[in-house]
Order: structure tokens, then sequence, then C-alpha cells
């Protein structure tokens, strides 16, 4: 009888253990780049590209021309339309996420001016005029594309959730 429940309790713990690993390795962060030039997933015309990639988030920000992004997101299905006066528009950028792998920085939260740069560093808001899709699905993951017309800069964010 004992070891019978020595065995089942060793099977039970590896298969606690397996799904465990599973979860683990289906929500890390498999990939991710500063200043690349290319990634499989974005438009061909992307450049300086600093993104983090997984199987439940991609997000990324990255140079490109206006033009190029449009014609990109209309070909997935995913028009972008002009940011309207007074629209709540925002993205998740890539910075917190590269914290974590300590390939940047941490501001401090000392005074209120510090509290407002990290948020910056950590959300991406545009305004009247810059390009904006979102499609957020009701279990949490989704769309969001954005281009900042006086950057030049696209930033792409998708969840599988």
């Amino acid at each position: 009888m004992k070891k019978g429940c020595l065995i089942f309790g060793a099977i039970a713990l590896i298969g606690i253990l397996g799904c465990g690993f599973l979860l683990w390795d289906f929500a890390r962060i498999k990939s991710w780049g500063v200043d690349v030039e290319s990634v499989e997933w974005l438009p061909k015309q992307a450049s300086n590209i600093t993104f983090i990639s997984g199987d439940i988030n991609r997000i990324a920000e990255f140079d490109i021309d206006r033009d190029s992004l449009a014609k990109w997101c209309d070909s997935i299905g995913k028009s972008l339309k002009p940011v309207a006066e007074g629209q709540n528009a925002s993205i998740w950028r890539v910075n917190q996420w590269l914290d974590q792998f300590g390939i940047v920085k941490n501001s401090s939260f000392k005074d209120s001016s510090a509290v407002e740069e990290d948020f910056n560093r950590y959300s991406k808001d545009f305004t009247a005029g810059d390009l904006f899709y979102e499609d957020r699905w009701s279990n949490g993951g989704g769309y969001v594309i954005g281009y900042d017309v006086s950057e030049g800069r696209g930033y792409y964010q998708y969840a599988h959730h």
C-alpha cells in the first residue's frame, strides 16, 4: 500500500510540475531585440525595431514611413484612422519588459516628474493627427497599432489572451 501511494504521489507531482512548466513556457518572452533591422511579423519597411515576442504577447516600436505602415495595416485588415481631438489613444511600450531583462534601467520615483517620466516610458499616448487602430477583445487580448506622425515611428501590440 505504501509503495503504491508513493508511486501515485510521484506521478501526480511530475504531472503538476510538467503542467506548470508548459504554462511558464507558453507565457514567457521568447525573443527580444533593441535596434534590430527586421522582424518577420512586422512590415518589411520597418527599421530600428525594438520588440519583445512570445506566444502570448508581441510588442514593438519601429521607424517606418506613414504610407508603408498604412498599406500594411490595410493588408492585414486593421486600417489606421486619424486620432480625433480628445480621443483616448494609447499603447503599451516595450520598455517595461526590457527593464525586466536589465536592458533598460528604470527611472526612480523620487518626485512626481519621475513618476510621469516612468509612465511615459511604459505607455505611448497618441494625439490628434496621429494614426491609430484598436481592437480589444473581451478576454483582454487584441490588437493596437499606432503611428506618431511627428516621430515617424510605428507602435504595435498584439495580445493573445
